[in-house]
């Protein structure tokens, strides 16, 4: 579910919150698309993972686990612009029985990404995160763990991708909350504790390896 955000109100947000003009006009300029892309982002999580992804190293290598039809994608996308960065966009693109009714979604999902001319950043895996993981082996800035919310899916994500993520690197996970137990507990007993300068923006928890 989404909340739609009205310009006026991002703006104003955003200028209470002291963020240079060019990024807020940024953002400004592509939030009507982005609030278009069909997604489960709580508001507000929009900004953060562009800012996130804006503050990376101008090489810094991001890893989304679970895209949907780009609605995180195109926000961390965004924060790529301009540099050396790229989103490597893991998912089977088909849907699952347990979360969507639908299936083949990846061209809805380029298609987003095209309309933002945000592509060029862009790395789709299509995909299993457990597939993926057997051939992955490269250093990952910024790790955002939002795919399948089974407690064992959600701990594999974790374990497998953990030790790529580079020293100093973030690790983030999206709904964690009782509602969604699996990642509750994945983040609260076994995430946390081996990360440090942990905070949470509303359901999204992050912290640093």
């Amino acid at each position: 579910m989404t909340w739609p955000i009205p310009i006026r109100r991002l703006r104003s947000l955003l200028q209470s919150l002291h963020i240079p003009t060019s990024r807020r006009r940024r953002f400004q300029r592509s939030w009507p698309d982005i609030d278009s892309i069909e997604g489960y982002l709580v508001p507000g999580q929009e900004w953060w993972l562009y800012e996130t992804a804006y503050k990376l190293h101008p090489q810094a290598q991001i890893v989304e686990i679970g895209s949907f039809k780009g609605r995180s994608t195109a926000c961390l996308a965004l924060g790529c612009v301009g540099s050396q960065k790229s989103v490597y966009c893991i998912d089977t693109f088909n849907g699952n029985d347990s979360d969507f009714g639908e299936r083949a979604f990846f061209g809805e999902f380029r298609k987003n990404l095209e309309r933002l001319n945000l592509f060029q950043y862009v790395r789709p895996l299509v995909g299993t995160s457990r597939e993926i993981a057997e051939r992955w082996n490269s250093p990952i800035d910024f790790l955002f763990i939002d795919g399948s919310h089974q407690y064992g899916d959600v701990l594999s994500d974790f374990d497998t991708y953990f030790p790529h993520v580079r020293d100093g690197g973030l690790v983030a996970l999206h709904d964690v909350t009782p509602n969604w137990p699996g990642p509750f507990a994945v983040w609260n007993d076994v995430a946390r504790p081996r990360l440090r300068n942990t905070g949470q923006c509303t359901t999204l928890a992050f912290g640093f390896k």
